[in-house]
């Protein structure tokens, strides 16, 4: 199968855009054109053992779950295993394709937005000031575990502002206000909402039911 019709496929499967803008996701590495794709290799990591795997069975494609290269390298050479793989995938024409696919959770795996802690059940908003301080305050709520965000424009007061929004547990909203306390320069506008699953229709508790016939219960 030809690379780019490949490659299509993957993404119409689990869009790259679903990724995280931190993740290094798609195609990380390519060989001339054209390039046929017999036989793929999915691995969850890339090390050098698996790599030795890849060659043995003349992979023309490499899917890792894990990144193989992830922070930018700055010289190619046999001083760490990173580098190595690249070396080894550059060696061998029919191998110089790696890719991995989003690790953001596939929204096809849930029926709520993806990326969203299904214990969560806390929302916070607020609006950036000024859009330098977005990556400082991106990072920062990233980092706390059990926080799924995203960011939207909005027009609040006539302006144009980037508003974020937080789902989270009660634990993680805890570090989220303590950071946000911290920083009141960087925000303004702050919204909390409980957030409860919606109630099925004619179910719950406080409904009367009455039966068409009578039942015994056991004791």
């Amino acid at each position: 199968m030809d690379l780019k019709a490949l490659l299509s496929s993957f993404n119409g499967f689990a869009s790259l855009s679903f990724a995280e803008n931190w993740d290094n996701v798609g195609l990380l590495m390519e060989p001339s054109p054209p390039h046929a794709v017999n036989t793929l290799f999915l691995t969850n990591d890339l090390t050098e053992e698996v790599m030795e795997e890849v060659l043995q069975k003349k992979a023309d494609l490499t899917l890792s779950y894990h990144p193989p290269i992830f922070r930018p390298m700055k010289r190619i050479t046999w001083n760490t295993w990173k580098e190595r793989l690249v070396i080894r995938a550059l060696e061998k024409e029919w191998l110089s394709t790696l890719l991995t696919q989003p690790m953001t959770p596939h929204p096809r795996e849930s029926t709520t937005a993806p990326n969203y802690p299904t214990e969560g059940n806390q929302r916070i908003e607020f609006s950036i000031n000024h859009s330098q301080d977005l990556d400082k305050v991106m990072s920062a709520v990233k980092g706390i575990e059990d926080v799924s965000v995203t960011s939207f424009s909005a027009r609040i007061d006539d302006e144009e502002k980037t508003r974020i929004s937080l789902n989270c547990t009660q634990k993680a909203l805890m570090q989220v206000g303590d950071f946000l306390s911290q920083n009141k320069q960087l925000y303004q506008k702050t919204e909390i909402l409980s957030l409860e699953k919606a109630l099925l229709q004619h179910t719950g508790m406080g409904w009367l039911c009455t039966l068409d016939e009578s039942v015994s219960l056991a004791t």
